[in-house]
């Protein structure tokens, strides 16, 4: 499948006034789809359409917070009523904390499930019979936390296994009814939420903590989405290479009991971790390891 496949095929992106909701809807409009970009903040998602519309694409701003069930059907009943029908939904919305569980305020916990498991449950529930229609796709952009827990990320994580749970199910629940069911799990991507990452208390760090890992660029993680859009596929990891060490990390621990990734993770995690506390601050740079 190249270019023609997506030509006239009409996709709802939440979170698409920046980061890897808005570098989508760029690749999906030179692929000549037909886009709505939802998002909460006006000003940021007109400007995203816009763009897109300076460059020949059929754009639609549908301002909703995702959040909401009411705006989220909302959301997806003004697609459908301006385009006539859904192809694909993308949800891309999303937040970012790190905090150690124990020290994070339960609003803020809850805050991040909130936006990044309802954020994807609400949009999803009301996509579906439109994407049954067209025998579309559903994908969701989840995260490598949502595949094996580490330290400092515990309620992101919780937030995105409940992802990979929901769509896993949905995936063989819409199986036979042609419709196709994706999720994009990346690591670590140069966004804007990066500077954006909440603390114990749900305000961002003033000093965003750096990233344990490296960085990807958002074209890598738009790269995955285009994949398994393109080719149907169930899923795609950034970087790749993290399926087989998962893997292996699972024959390993039914033999060893399960020590391998805990051991590299509480070492390359654990000083780091014990500095993220409600009491401390954000760290310093120079603190980091």
């Amino acid at each position: 499948m190249d270019k023609p496949f997506l030509q006239g095929r009409v996709i709802l992106v939440t979170g698409g006034s920046s980061g890897i909701g808005r570098a989508t809807a760029q690749r999906l409009a030179g692929h000549g789809a037909r886009l709505a970009l939802v998002a909460r903040t006006v000003a940021p998602l007109q400007q995203a359409v816009e763009e897109l519309r300076k460059i020949g694409a059929d754009a639609l701003a549908v301002p909703a917070d995702v959040t909401d069930s009411e705006q989220s059907r909302h959301a997806v009943d003004a697609t459908v009523s301006h385009f006539s029908r859904l192809d694909a939904l993308v949800c891309s919305a999303g937040i970012s904390m790190r905090s150690l569980f124990e020290s994070s305020d339960l609003a803020a916990l809850e805050q991040v499930m909130r936006v990044n498991f309802f954020g994807t449950l609400y949009p999803t529930y009301f996509a579906i019979p439109h994407v049954k229609q067209t025998r579309g796709s559903l994908i969701a952009v989840s995260s490598l936390t949502g595949k094996r827990g580490i330290p400092s990320y515990a309620i992101y994580g919780a937030s995105k296994f409940a992802v990979q749970g929901l769509y896993e199910s949905l995936r063989l629940e819409l199986a036979a009814a042609g419709v196709h069911v994706g999720v994009v799990s990346p690591g670590f991507v140069a966004t804007p939420l990066r500077q954006r990452v909440l603390g114990p208390d749900g305000q961002p760090w003033q000093s965003p903590p750096p990233p344990p890992f490296r960085v990807w660029p958002v074209e890598k993680c738009v790269d995955c989405i285009m994949h398994v859009l393109l080719k149907r596929r169930r899923e795609a990891l950034l970087p790749w290479f993290v399926g087989p060490l998962l893997a292996l990390e699972k024959v390993v621990g039914v033999w060893r009991g399960g020590w391998l990734g805990d051991l590299y993770l509480g070492r390359k995690l654990r000083k780091n971790a014990q500095l993220f506390s409600k009491t401390d601050g954000p760290p310093a740079e120079s603190e980091i390891p």
